[in-house]
């Protein structure tokens, strides 16, 4: 697990982790950009744990803007060399996150829960065949995130 400041990435954390590091995630690692709490970068749990809520891009062969398709992570690496990852939000775009977390500023991983459940869905893409691909994740938001 690593987090580092990305000034050029409108000056946002990022917080990555090897796919054999992390758990809870399909068997993919993670890389992507922090979403704000109200102050500092950790969002706390009932019990006090702290957990990084971040913006994790699906994997495009397009440019990587700030208005793409991903996921909404909860990611806490107080398990060693583990990374224990809640999906908290699947298929949104990075710009309805930022915006939702920057509008309601969350202070706990519970209000993080409720804003990301908020943030709107992508419909399903239909290809040319006239076929649906949904998603790569389940839709549905963890219940024993906060």
């Amino acid at each position: 697990m690593r987090w580092d400041e990305a000034p050029e990435d409108r000056g946002r954390i990022r917080f990555a982790a090897a796919a054999e590091a992390v758990e809870g995630y399909g068997g993919r690692g993670v890389n992507g950009r922090a979403l704000p709490p109200a102050t500092g970068y950790v969002f706390p749990d009932q019990d006090g744990e702290e957990w990084w809520v971040i913006f994790q891009p699906w994997p495009s062969p397009g440019p990587a803007g700030h208005n793409v398709p991903g996921d909404i992570l909860a990611c806490n690496d107080s398990y060693g060399d583990m990374v224990h990852v809640v999906v908290l939000a699947a298929g949104v775009r990075e710009d309805d996150a930022e915006a939702a977390f920057r509008a309601d500023r969350p202070v706990s991983l519970a209000d993080a829960v409720r804003v990301a459940g908020a943030v709107p869905h992508l419909a399903a893409v239909v290809h040319k065949s006239g076929t649906t691909a949904e998603p790569p994740l389940s839709r549905r938001g963890p219940t024993d995130a906060g």
